[in-house]
């Protein structure tokens, strides 16, 4: 085995390049919702998708609920999973309260840090 020395590396970057990359942040920051899935509970009535959304909540309080109107029905869905696999994760323990629960693809929320 050869052993390797420590080295420096030095990146030099034209003021073009700097604001291309600036821009590029600004324009990320600027984005709300992206691509991805939701896992949706109940499609129908108003009340029952309300009625169900408060059920989820009380089982889980961390849980995240968006309530939609698709006419003539209203739409529970809940999480913001990036990806199907997340969902899917997910899924498993949410069908043990709610059976009839799918996977929705949706534009999903970007929770900033």
């Amino acid at each position: 085995m050869q052993a390797q020395s420590e080295g420096g590396l030095t990146v030099h970057s034209s003021e073009k390049i700097k604001k291309v990359i600036a821009k590029k942040l600004a324009y990320n920051k600027s984005i709300e919702q992206v691509s991805g899935f939701r896992i949706q509970l109940f499609y129908g009535s108003e009340e029952g998708a309300r009625k169900t959304g408060e059920e989820f909540l009380s089982l889980f309080p961390e849980g995240k609920t968006k309530l939609q109107f698709d006419s003539p029905d209203w739409k529970l869905m809940v999480g913001n999973y990036k990806t199907k696999l997340e969902a899917d994760r997910a899924l498993v323990e949410i069908k043990e309260a709610f059976v009839t629960a799918i996977i929705v693809p949706a534009m999903v929320d970007i929770e900033r840090e």
